[in-house]
């Protein structure tokens, strides 16, 4: 069978509006061809091409959430995203500034990419970082150690406290494995005002 007809087979066995990555069908052909065949799919509105090398069946006018389409493609590349700690200190109101592009941390190297005319940056952060994804408190030192020592004054601990539970201060005073010493001190120090 032609390549064009593997990689149909291979789209026509995928759960409808599933995504899938060039690199799922490199067996199916020479790299060449795999390129060529995809190209030509696109163009004539059979897929969509999501982001550079990723894609999925045309189903009329289709948004992607940049979240999602970086998760997938990190997955791709054996990485893990997490929402950057620019975005969380903006959510929770610790800065005003407005978001100019999709910024996510990535445990791996720095790259961009286009999804739908809107470019979305992967930046490199350490395993320790990106293992505070998932949880208010992981999300909350993520946010204030993005800040840094410079940025990071007493009022914007409070602001910060003020967005967690009573038991999420708590464990957050206890968490200091997962954070510098100096944002240690300072949340520490704010929490000091809240019980106190």
């Amino acid at each position: 069978m032609s390549c064009h007809g593997n990689i149909l087979n291979f789209i026509h066995s995928l759960p409808p509006g599933a995504w899938f990555a060039t690199q799922q069908v490199l067996n199916l052909g020479t790299r060449e061809a795999i390129d060529q065949t995809l190209y030509r799919l696109v163009k004539c509105g059979y897929l969509t091409r999501i982001a550079w090398g990723i894609f999925t069946l045309r189903f009329g006018e289709q948004t992607f959430e940049p979240l999602a389409v970086a998760i997938f493609k990190a997955k791709m590349f054996k990485k893990k995203v997490t929402i950057h700690g620019l975005d969380i200190a903006r959510r929770i109101g610790l800065i005003a500034e407005p978001a100019e592009h999709p910024l996510y941390s990535v445990y791996g190297v720095s790259s961009c990419f286009q999804s739908q005319k809107r470019e979305i940056t992967l930046k490199s952060h350490s395993a320790r970082k990106i293992a505070l994804e998932g949880s208010s408190i992981g999300e909350t030192i993520s946010a204030l150690w993005f800040l840094g020592r410079e940025n990071c004054d007493f009022e914007t601990v409070q602001t910060a406290l003020r967005t967690l539970s009573k038991d999420d201060i708590r464990e957050l005073g206890q968490s200091a494995d997962r954070m510098p010493g100096w944002l240690t001190r300072m949340i520490r120090y704010g929490i000091s005002f809240q019980t106190g």
